[in-house]
């Protein structure tokens, strides 16, 4: 009994111990490379705003800088290393220079130049901090896992003959999973997210294996998700759309595709410029994420196709309530990035894409709904065209419209 009490109290250590590696220590290894990124996208807006002088460069930039500041919040939450003070001053600093650069004021390029490098300095040294830290850990980790197994094994030869057999094969057992489980720890921090410990679950230890495995494979989807994310919107791109489409079909789950296409738009982008249109595709994306998730459909999803495209997945029965939403939002939204002249008008002089002169009416919604039902539909790509075909229909008729189509779409629709 002793030996199995001081084998739980050793497990209950390590279990604190790899929890805080899980909670902090992977998460600040990923918010330092996050840094870095963000820092080189802010030296490339500044250093080709040198050049071309567009002021697009500087609202990225600002973007860029925003979300290196919230990350500098997020790394003090979760590591302790007083060079982060420096690195927020420095930064600051370089802040302040690039402000002038894009305000068209004469700025110390030289200075610039530091800072930006004393920031990058102090990225890789809280970056090493930070692994040196893992590796104390890690090493606290191995002696405690040799105390232990140490003190386990000794209490337990000292009882009978049945007692020391039990308490040999548990403290087998358990040490046996510690020594996977530090593997683990060691090939997920190294960035291996596929990699399955191999634990039975069952005891604590199994508990803890299954918690690892799925913050891996959790970790990847989000680096997946953040690669595949439009740098517009911030919405989930294909990859992310063709997932979560592909897991309801295997939960056998009734769900509503809904296909957002906004009509128009090209002609808007012709006479507006991009940098108008993309405010529209921004304030479009955000005002859908918006009316899905007020809803309060938690399994709900949003994710941005491309371009002037949507697509929202939601339990079927709020299907029409989603489409209502979006298409009030979208139509009282649009006449707002008109001139007062256009709006009064209700269309805009262009030429279409055969090179025709003619007039377009103002920016509309059209939403091609797909409840899907088990067996109707074998993989996303099939629910995709089926969606598009539908929303091309939809887009005959003039004005924001939706579709709610209930049985199941061959794809020569």
């Amino acid at each position: 009994m002793a030996g199995l009490l001081y084998a739980i109290n050793g497990l209950g250590a390590m279990h604190r111990m790899e929890q805080e590696i899980a909670d902090k220590d992977l998460k600040a290894a990923t918010i330092t490379i996050r840094l870095h990124e963000l820092m080189v996208a802010q030296e490339r807006m500044a250093g080709r705003f040198r050049i071309l002088k567009l002021p697009e460069y500087w609202t990225i930039h600002n973007q860029k800088a925003d979300d290196f500041r919230r990350e500098v919040i997020n790394l003090k939450a979760v590591h302790n290393d007083p060079v982060i003070a420096a690195l927020e001053a420095d930064f600051a600093r370089y802040s302040v220079l690039t402000g002038l650069l894009f305000a068209g004021e004469s700025t110390d390029s030289k200075e610039m130049k530091n800072k930006m490098e004393a920031v990058f300095k102090h990225i890789d040294i809280i970056s090493e901090n930070q692994r040196l830290d893992l590796l104390r850990k890690l090493a606290l980790s191995d002696i405690q896992e040799k105390h232990t197994v140490a003190w386990s094994l000794g209490l337990a030869f000292s009882g009978v003959v049945f007692s020391f057999m039990i308490a040999g094969w548990m403290v087998y057992t358990f040490a046996s999973s510690i020594g996977k489980l530090q593997h683990a720890t060691h090939r997920i921090a190294s960035g291996d997210f596929d990699h399955d410990p191999c634990i039975s679950s069952g005891d604590e230890i199994g508990s803890l294996s299954q918690d690892f495995r799925r913050m891996a494979i959790r970790l990847k989807e989000l680096e997946q998700i953040s690669l595949d994310a439009s740098p517009l919107t911030r919405l989930p791109g294909n990859i992310a759309i063709e997932r979560d489409i592909n897991r309801r079909l295997r939960d056998k789950a009734t769900f509503a595709m809904c296909y957002i296409d906004l009509d128009n738009f090209k002609s808007y982008n012709d006479r507006y410029g991009y940098i108008k249109a993309s405010e529209v595709l921004k304030e479009v994306g955000k005002l859908i994420y918006e009316e899905v998730k007020a809803l309060g459909n938690p399994d709900a999803f949003v994710g941005h196709i491309g371009g002037d495209d949507f697509v929202v997945i939601i339990r079927a029965d709020w299907a029409e309530a989603a489409c209502q939403a979006i298409v009030r939002r979208i139509d009282a939204l649009v006449p707002l990035y008109y001139s007062e002249e256009d709006q009064r008008a209700g269309a805009i002089e262009g030429v279409d894409r055969y090179g025709v002169q003619r007039s377009f009416p103002l920016i509309s919604v059209s939403i091609a709904a797909l409840v899907c039902k088990p067996g109707d539909y074998v993989h996303a790509a099939e629910i995709a065209t089926a969606a598009a075909a539908v929303k091309d229909q939809v887009k005959e008729s003039a004005g924001s419209n939706y579709v709610i189509v209930w049985e199941a779409v061959s794809n020569e629709v």
